[in-house]
This record gives structure tokens, sequence and C-alpha cells, in this order.
């Protein structure tokens, strides 16, 4: 089996400690990069973890609902509507939730989906039920713009869930983006996988990633089916980050109802283990192709996101900014560690 490209050195810190007598002391730092993503990143010796959880009412009381354009009150005044050729009545629907162009785009085809008119849903209350219909007319969405033959190629689902992962408002939505070209990233993810595939006989990136690091018992969290669960080799935040993939899966519309709900009881998992160590923020993204391609299975990304007590100092600084490599005190084989008994007990 081809190498995957997970490179990894080992460099060290050195200074004289003024809490130990200014006597000398070592940091080793692992500094890591994934040829697969292009993300470079240095795995810190110490852990920053929130002593308790942020005070939610900070946020509620500065974005109370009843200046929500999602809720009710506002929700028809306030949100755009498709063009009629689209869906007659302007929005997609499912229960609640609803999906609507974004009045603030950043593609050409970007769409919000509220998953209901409920203005807070707290992490623990991120259930799989809670999810199915948001992610339901997002779905619905792909399917009428295929009908539609717009010739959109590449879709993704995203999340910024709350501000502290740039969530303007605090009432849970997605947003969708469809088009003819990936984004980077994805065209990252894209070109590694055929690239791979030329030098491999053909081989799947994926299906190999995940048998290698299933194999290593180190990053590999479980299996629910047909979805793997790792942490990120390098990942893309300081509170590291989950991936999952569906290596059989090669195209959105290969995706089953029963897929879905299988991602989302996943989802659930993760978020009860985010609410569990006081996060309240994180951002995720699911990446699809919109027609089969055989180097390319659908996955996606999850990074927890937080503040740094006391000042609500931001956990992106200059060295993920301005040089391109994440700094992260959190040790992804740890992270799995600590994630798996939500998986294997159903916690």
């Amino acid at each position: 089996m081809k190498d995957i490209g997970f490179k990894k050195d080992i460099t060290t810190g050195c200074y004289l400690d003024p809490f130990n007598g200014f006597q000398e002391k070592k940091v080793p730092i692992e500094v890591r990069y994934d040829e697969i993503t292009g993300v470079a990143c240095r795995i810190l010796p110490y852990r920053v973890r929130s002593a308790q959880r942020p005070d939610l009412d900070f946020y509620l009381e500065k974005s109370p609902k009843s200046l929500c354009p999602f809720c009710s009150d506002l929700f028809e005044k306030t949100t755009p509507n498709f063009m009629p050729n689209i869906i007659p009545g302007g929005k997609f629907r499912r229960g609640e939730a609803c999906l609507f162009p974004n009045a603030f785009p950043y593609d050409q085809n970007n769409n919000v989906a509220i998953l209901s008119s409920q203005h807070f849903i707290g992490l623990d209350q991120l259930t799989a039920d809670t999810m199915r219909d948001g992610f339901a007319v997002c779905r619905d969405y792909f399917h009428r713009a295929a009908e539609l033959n717009l010739g959109y190629r590449y879709c993704s689902i995203n999340w910024n869930y709350m501000p502290p992962a740039g969530g303007g408002l605090i009432h849970p939505h997605l947003q969708t983006i469809a088009g003819y070209k990936p984004t980077n990233f994805m065209q990252r993810l894209l070109a590694s996988a055929q690239n791979y595939a030329a030098a491999a006989n053909g081989e799947n990136l994926w299906r190999n990633l995940i048998a290698l690091e299933k194999n290593a018992k180190e990053r590999f969290i479980a299996s629910t089916g047909n979805i793997s669960w790792l942490t990120s080799f390098a990942p893309k935040g300081m509170a590291g980050e989950i991936d999952f993939i569906f290596p059989e899966k090669t195209s959105f519309f290969d995706l089953t109802e029963s897929n879905f709900n299988e991602l989302l009881t996943g989802l659930s998992k993760v978020f009860g283990y985010l609410y569990a160590n006081n996060f309240i923020s994180f951002n995720m993204t699911f990446y699809a192709t919109m027609i089969s391609n055989r180097y390319f299975c659908v996955q996606g990304k999850i990074v927890p996101r937080f503040v740094i007590n006391p000042l609500g100092t931001s956990d992106l600084n200059y060295f993920e900014k301005l040089h391109n490599e994440i700094i992260c005190p959190t040790v992804p084989e740890e992270l799995c560690r600590e994630l798996q008994p939500y998986f294997n007990t159903g916690l």
C-alpha cells in the first residue's frame, strides 16, 4: 500500500523556568504535515481546557429572540425567497426546518437552512432528531438542483455553531454551497486523491487511509456501519479535528436517508463529547461531489472552537493566519481515546 503522506518532525524548545528556580526546561514540539490536506501544524505538549463552560447568557442577551430574523415574528418578513422556477412558495420546508437563499451570499448558490423555529439549541440538545429536518431540506435543495440540470458538480453543507466559530446568529442554521468548481480546500482533497490513485495503480486514497488508521489504532475512533470516524493527523484547529468518511459513497446522490440518520447520530455523539468538555462552539463541513467521482469519497470535518479566558482571546493567531500553520495544544491520539467511549457505549 502506498504511503499516505503523514510527515512528523520533533524539535525542542529550551528555557530557564521561573517556576522551578530557573532550572533548564525542555519542551518538545511536534511539527506535523499532512500531504493529503496540505495542513501543517505544531502539536504542543500542554492542553488548553476550559475549566468551566462559558456563560451562554452573554450570547443570548446580545442576540435576543425578539431581534432574530430566523424566529417566527420576523422570519417571513426578513428572509429571501427562491425564484419560482426553483420552488413554488420560495422556500424548501420540512416540519419547522426551512432552507432559503442567503441574503449575504459567499457564493453564487449559497443558502441558509434553519433547523427549527427554536431560537437556541444547546450542544447537548443537538440530537439526530433535532438536526434531521435541517439536513433534509439541504438534501431537498441539492436534489432539486440536479432535477433542473443546472450542471453543478460540487456541494457542501456547512455549520458555524455559535459566535466563537463565526456564527453571526445563535439561532442554529446550516449553509449550503453548490457550484461548478470546488472550493480551494476541496480542490486540494480531490487533487490528492487523484494523484494518489495515479501513483498507486488506481487505489482509493480514502479507503487506504481508513485501513491504515484502523490498523494503527491511534486515531481511528469507530466505524458506525457506513461511516468511519477519525481524528486528524494534522488538525485544522487548536482543539483538534474530527473527520468522518463514507468510504463507499462517491457522490452526494449515493446517500440514502439511512446514511444521513447514521451521520446525524454520529454527530450527536461528537457534540455530546464537546458539551461534556465545556465547549460551546464548532465549525463543520460536509464535502461531496454531485456527480460520481471514483477518486473522492463523501466526507466531512468538525473543528471544535473556543475563546481563551479571561480576555475572551481568539483561538486563531498569527501562526494560522499569516504562516499557514496551526498551533494545536491537543494531541490527536489523546482526542481519539477520549471520543471512543461516546461511540462504543452510546453516551
